[in-house]
């Protein structure tokens, strides 16, 4: 989610009244099919209408239009048959412009029949139904001034009246103080839907808002009601209470929630297995990572069909971060360019789309840029003319990748935004993450970036925000060569990171280490080195870096191939450092990497093949040696990329099906 969500919708309503939007309270085979259930006050209407209403409450929606339709061409002056079909389409099929279309047209029916201020002796209870019912629609439409207008008219006339769900809209229109207002009212009522709604609505406008605090402290009272009244927490109020603590760097807190929130009813909106992801991807703790991941369509599929798209994007970015931090980037530029060009709707999510577009391209970007460097490695062995054929598809990559950047430029064009960014964990930059927040240096330029995070520190009094801003700022430094000034940046901010930005404190041991050996001090260097490959080695191919080795081999035609393919490899520079060393394996050879207090990270080797070359066999190899080394520590087999994002527009790779091997 990473943004507040509204828990108006996972409301039902009693018979008597009309609820958030006007949903009916029955739920679906609670009366069985053929018994008459018991009829509404100020809801008469003929026996065929009813009928029609009654599989609505029963949740048979599908028979229910089948049903209107019918009506609507004997009738078409029906106005209960052209709202129930209204009904159907925005809760069954989630066509919400069909569905005001509809629901319009029995609004007008009905005023054209009864008048826009129908009597108590008239059916009143269609008419109320109609303006919670529209308003709902265009709030789904991001028709906020719409909703806005066909609540007062509910008000006007109907009790109890919607006082907190004006909130939400007045809030998405920014209109901060009249939605604070609004819930004021609704928690001045006794009535404990509009106190739960005014709850939701108070922690998501705080954040907004920007004061992070009180929106902790709002956020928590939501989960502390709902626990007082003796009732379960909603999942959207406890996935909110976490987003709040993640943006006061509260990450444990947030993660114990999460969990919390995974048992909890499930809500329209929100999915905390899908925010479990992205914690667990930012803490570099993979296998857990891709086990969320995995339970995120199951979980959406949950969810009434109206809301299952409200927050797909929102997977593909959380999977696309997740292939891009494990290194696999043709399965995450599958999803980027799904998720640039399916947008989500986001009327009730709280962020600004800005972020959605910005964090994205990042990635995609960033995709592109990893596949350019996969081409490169896997011609280190070969011809040159191999090499050259290589380095010419890396160039195609390479292009994609700034048609990204210049994406993102475009959409943090404005100083603001670009300022918002740097803001880890609030409203303008709830959900990027961290370790991903170091790109827009090559992206955006180091000198921009640099007055981009000045600003926004002087604007950040959070405590603990500051060690974000060091990491930050140590990426501009070392972008400009200050590595001087990078290495006191980034050792400030490794001993202010907690260790659950595992992600982030990677990058900043190899921008340390990289910023020591610039300077000619790889005794300084090397332990730096060392931390990153065993946290996050990845990084050094995400931010292009050579790793300093010396080699070492017997001497023979295998292992001086192999020799001369690791000096030609963009991962490496062949002179002093840590160790690679070459010997036999089986007829074959293998390359292990040390680090200079003797641990050993990893080794590749292969068995040779009948008819195969000594150029192949150690370009086979050195394949392993780089895959084994800048892999994260966990591997991942054959991924079912279907079931991970739900869409089944993944084709299969026989790489990858969510067995994870340590």
């Amino acid at each position: 989610m990473r943004g507040f969500a509204s828990v108006c919708g996972a409301l039902l309503t009693l018979s008597a009244n009309i609820g958030c939007t006007g949903s009916p309270a029955l739920a679906q085979n609670e009366i069985p099919e053929g018994i008459q259930l018991p009829p509404e006050p100020g809801a008469e209407g003929a026996p065929d209408e009813l009928r029609a209403w009654d599989l609505v409450r029963v949740g048979k929606l599908a028979r229910a239009r089948t049903a209107a339709e019918r009506i609507a061409k004997k009738k078409p002056r029906s106005y209960i048959a052209h709202f129930v079909l209204g009904y159907v389409h925005h809760y069954a099929e989630g066509n919400f412009p069909r569905a005001l279309f509809f629901l319009r047209k029995s609004l007008s029916l009905f005023e054209a029949k009864h008048g826009s201020k129908p009597t108590p002796n008239q059916p009143w209870r269609w008419h109320a139904r109609l303006l919670k019912e529209i308003a709902a629609a265009h709030g789904d439409l991001d028709q906020y001034e719409k909703r806005l207008e066909f609540l007062a008219k509910y008000n006007a006339q109907y009790a109890p009246k919607a006082v907190a769900e004006r909130a939400w809209p007045l809030m998405k229109l920014g209109k901060y103080n009249a939605a604070r207002t609004a819930l004021q009212e609704g928690l001045a009522t006794s009535d404990e839907r509009e106190i739960e709604i005014a709850l939701n609505a108070k922690c998501a406008i705080e954040f907004e808002a920007g004061h992070d605090g009180a929106s902790y402290r709002a956020c928590r009272e939501a989960v502390e009601y709902a626990r007082a009244k003796g009732s379960k927490p909603t999942a959207v109020d406890l996935a909110n209470f976490a987003e709040a603590a993640r943006s006061l760097f509260k990450l444990d807190e947030a993660e114990r929630v999460l969990l919390d929130a995974t048992e909890a009813p499930v809500s329209w909106y929100g999915n905390p297995w899908l925010e479990l992801a992205e914690l667990y991807t930012r803490q570099a703790r993979f296998a857990e990572a891709l086990q969320a991941l995995k339970k995120v369509p199951a979980y959406r599929a949950k969810r009434p069909p109206h809301v299952r798209d409200a927050d797909r994007n929102e997977g593909r970015r959380a999977l696309s971060a997740f292939f891009v931090a494990a290194g696999r980037p043709v399965e995450a530029l599958r999803i980027t360019g799904e998720a640039m060009v399916f947008p989500d709707r986001r009327a009730h999510t709280s962020r600004d789309p800005y972020q959605d577009r910005a964090v994205t391209t990042l990635l995609d970007r960033r995709a592109n840029l990893l596949s350019a460097e996969f081409e490169r490695e896997k011609a280190c062995a070969r011809s040159w003319w191999r090499r050259t054929v290589a380095y010419a598809r890396s160039l195609k990559f390479r292009f994609l990748a700034w048609m990204s950047e210049r994406q993102t430029v475009q959409t943090l064009s404005e100083t603001d935004k670009l300022v918002g960014i740097f803001r880890v964990g609030t409203a303008r930059s709830a959900i990027t993450p961290p370790w991903l927040i170091g790109e827009l240096v090559s992206t955006m330029g180091p000198t921009v970036v640099r007055n981009a995070i000045a600003r926004a520190r002087a604007q950040d009094e959070r405590p603990g925000a500051s060690a974000y801003y060091d990491a930050f700022a140590t990426e501009a430094a070392w972008a400009l060569g200050e590595y001087q000034t990078a290495r006191k940046l980034g050792t400030r901010a490794l001993s202010r990171l907690g260790p659950s930005d595992a992600l982030l404190r990677a990058r900043m041991h190899a921008l340390l280490a990289d910023s020591a050996y610039e300077e000619g001090s790889i005794r300084v260097a090397l332990p730096h080195y060392e931390q990153a490959l065993q946290k996050d080695p990845g990084v050094f191919r995400r931010l292009g870096l050579k790793l300093p080795v010396r080699i070492e081999s017997t001497g023979d035609a295998l292992s001086d191939e192999l020799a001369s393919a690791i000096r030609r490899s963009v991962r490496f520079d062949v002179s002093s450092g840590l160790l690679v060393r070459i010997s036999p394996a089986q007829s074959s050879a293998q390359a292990c990497l040390f680090g200079a207090s003797g641990v050993r990270f990893a080794c590749g080797t292969a068995p040779p093949k009948t008819n195969q070359s000594l150029d192949q066999l150690a370009q086979r190899i050195v394949d392993a040696f780089h895959k084994e080394v800048f892999a994260p520590r966990v591997e991942l087999i054959q991924a079912d990329l279907n079931s991970l994002d739900g869409t089944g527009a993944i084709s299969r790779d026989p790489t990858s099906d969510g067995v994870l091997r340590r």
